[in-house]
């Protein structure tokens, strides 16, 4: 499922003056696209280029700022498997966080800039374990879901708990983050990665692409 749609559910069901952090990629720009912000709400993301794994870290500091308010962490994939031992803070804290895991198998925002450049994507792809049993093993509560027909209820579920909680979900790995307007540079670099994939033998993974983010 787009990575959109997770986001827009946890929009529709957070609560009205939630705290929102997100690893910088591709959960920071759902953040700032997907996530209203009504005046209670704050968001917190680096925003800088290259900077990995700061949702987790600021979630940490938020919820212990703001005790009683929730507190949603959207991470990534990459993220999040930089930061097992935060888990495990957030368990021996007592911190009833709500973490997002974003799994699209891969450092997604850096496969992006790569396929702009015109490159094939490059030590990109991730060999993911299940977040959902990591998290039961390190004492939160735990769920995977990867049906879109599930996530409502899950997301619901999820915000529901009294404590910690993560809810793994698999998000489409060839959603792109469109800008708001299309430059030159890296639309001909599009074109150049498309073309070097179809002579690898991987036209598949074009046209895939191009049937989630354009058809």
């Amino acid at each position: 499922m787009p990575g959109t749609y997770l986001t827009e559910a946890i929009n529709r069901h957070a609560a009205k003056d939630a705290v929102f952090s997100a690893d910088d990629g591709t959960p920071a720009a759902w953040l700032v696209r997907y996530i209203e912000t009504n005046g209670r709400r704050r968001t917190f993301a680096s925003l800088l280029h290259g900077t990995m794994a700061g949702g987790l870290p600021s979630a940490l500091g938020l919820q212990k700022s703001q005790p009683g308010r929730q507190v949603i962490c959207l991470a990534g994939d990459g993220g999040l498997s930089m930061l097992f031992g935060d888990l495990m803070t957030v368990v021996q804290e007592e911190l009833p966080i709500k973490i997002a895991v974003y799994d699209n198998g891969k450092l997604g925002f850096v496969e992006i800039e790569q396929k702009a450049e015109g490159m094939l994507d490059t030590f990109t792809r991730l060999k993911n374990p299940n977040f959902a049993e990591v998290a039961r093993a390190l004492g939160l509560w735990g769920q995977t879901v990867s049906k879109a027909d599930d996530l409502e209820a899950s997301v619901k579920d999820w915000l529901a708990q009294p404590g910690p909680a993560l809810l793994h979900v698999h998000v489409s790995p060839l959603q792109l983050v469109m800008p708001p307007f299309m430059a030159a540079a890296p639309a001909v670099g599009m074109a150049l990665y498309s073309a070097r994939a179809v002579l690898h033998g991987r036209g598949g993974d074009v046209w895939e692409m191009v049937r989630e983010n354009f058809l």
